[in-house]
């Protein structure tokens, strides 16, 4: 059986665009806009949500059993708030445990997309060594934490595509991407996490490899439902 890719992919609405309306007609619209995408070889299900840090900021997950599936960002254009300068950026990951045709999302309170940016100089050991911290980093957060305080769901995985993206602070100039997928009974539960003595451990040999978030990029906390 082939391999899921997951498309990630972020864009800012103008305010007007409500798709959980159903009256919203420029909402409805876009919700057709996704919809056509289950035409194309290889799609499975998607699903979109809105950012808690900035409700105008959509994401729209599709599954492909195709790597070269993707979706046709111009279709969005119409939607598009003018008034932001960054176009949509699109990410394409292999996620260990896939999210199960998207079901996954739907099913958490709310999903903490975290990508993290790091040197495309990283030798081979550095690249070893920062896979097991990010495993190490699952394995304290899911076994370790109290049921209450830890997350839901946890998926994660390298972006494929686009290999590299330009970073101002790479050493070499351009940085690869890991994409974090983890649910959370709400963003609180996930700042209470955060507090945790196993949280700041875990995650300080990642912090001292990672750069800074890339434009767009920044950590979102998004409620998604089906498309």
């Amino acid at each position: 059986m082939s391999a899921t890719i997951s498309e990630f992919l972020f864009f800012k609405v103008k305010p007007t665009v409500k798709p959980e309306d159903p009256s919203n007609a420029e909402g409805e619209a876009l919700l057709n806009a996704l919809r056509t995408v289950n035409q194309h070889s290889g799609y499975k299900s998607s699903v979109w949500g809105r950012s808690v840090e900035d409700e105008n900021t959509l994401v729209w997950v599709v599954d492909w059993t195709d790597a070269r599936g993707s979706t046709i960002s111009n279709s969005l254009t119409p939607f598009l708030d003018p008034s932001n300068s960054q176009p949509p950026i699109a990410l394409y990951a292999t996620l260990t445990p896939p999210i199960s045709n998207t079901d996954t999302l739907t099913q958490n309170p709310v999903t903490e997309l975290c990508i993290l940016p790091f040197a495309s100089s990283l030798t081979t050991e550095e690249t070893k060594q920062l896979h097991s911290d990010l495993i190490s980093f699952r394995t304290t957060l899911v076994e370790q934490l109290p049921q209450t305080v830890g997350p839901r769901s946890w998926a994660m995985g390298h972006v494929d595509r686009p290999s590299t993206i330009k970073h101002g602070k790479s050493p070499s100039g351009m940085a690869v991407l890991h994409l974090l997928a983890v649910g959370w009974e709400s963003v609180e539960a996930h700042m209470n996490a955060k507090q945790t003595e196993q949280f700041g451990r875990s995650i300080a040999p990642i912090r001292e490899k990672m750069l800074g978030p890339v434009p767009g990029l920044e950590l979102k906390h998004v409620r998604f439902q089906k498309v």
